[in-house]
């Protein structure tokens, strides 16, 4: 398609995934952990897959008994 192999598609593909990834990730993890969304994808935007590892090393916050 438009002179490009299969192989640039997969190229492509996965260098997406690699970037949109970690924000799906840290959404979950940041809510889980009890620490601010937005910030959390703010610094996911400067630093990727560290924020991520950050994320995912903090224990989960317990949820509170009321």
């Amino acid at each position: 398609m438009f002179g490009m192999d299969a192989s640039f598609g997969v190229v492509f593909i996965v260098i997406i995934l690699g970037f949109f990834l970690p924000f799906i990730i840290n959404i979950s993890l940041a809510k889980s952990r009890g620490k601010s969304v937005v910030l959390m994808l703010a610094l996911t935007l400067i630093f990727s897959w560290i924020v991520t590892l950050i994320l995912a090393f903090m224990p989960k916050v317990a949820p509170s008994a009321e």
